[in-house]
Order: C-alpha cells, then structure tokens, then sequence
C-alpha cells in the first residue's frame, strides 16, 4: 500500500534491483546464478564496511539480584 492510499505491488510483484539470466543447465549442475550474485553483491559491500564486530552490549545483572532461585523444601 503505497504513501498516497494506493496499491502498489498487487497483481504485479516487486522488481529486481539486480537482473540475473538463469541457465537451467547450469543451475542442474549446482550453481544457483541468483545466490552466486546476491553473495558477491554482498561480499563486495562489506569490503566497503569497516572491519571489526561491534563492541559487545553490557552485561545484563543477574536474577534475582542474589544469582540463586531457592529450591522446593522438602
């Protein structure tokens, strides 16, 4: 549904950003041309990124505040 009350995508689908030509042939042989792009697409994106994980998040307190649940009494 688009910004100006509309169906957008209905009876048509969403367009590729990126056309790939699939081979029946090659595809029977194990290589799938559409994953084969979208993996080197990425690929090449990330190159661009900087390198490194994101610092890890804090840690979160323990529960209950005391790190024990009491068990059944028997």
């Amino acid at each position: 549904y688009g910004l100006q009350s509309e169906w957008v995508i209905e009876n048509h689908g969403v367009d590729p950003d990126i056309n790939v030509d699939t081979d029946p042939g090659q595809f029977l042989a194990g290589h799938d041309a559409q994953l084969e792009t979208a993996v080197n697409y990425l690929m090449k994106k990330l190159q661009n990124q900087k390198n490194g994980l994101p610092p890890a998040p804090q840690p979160l307190p323990a529960y209950p505040p005391q790190g024990q649940i009491p068990g059944p009494s028997l």
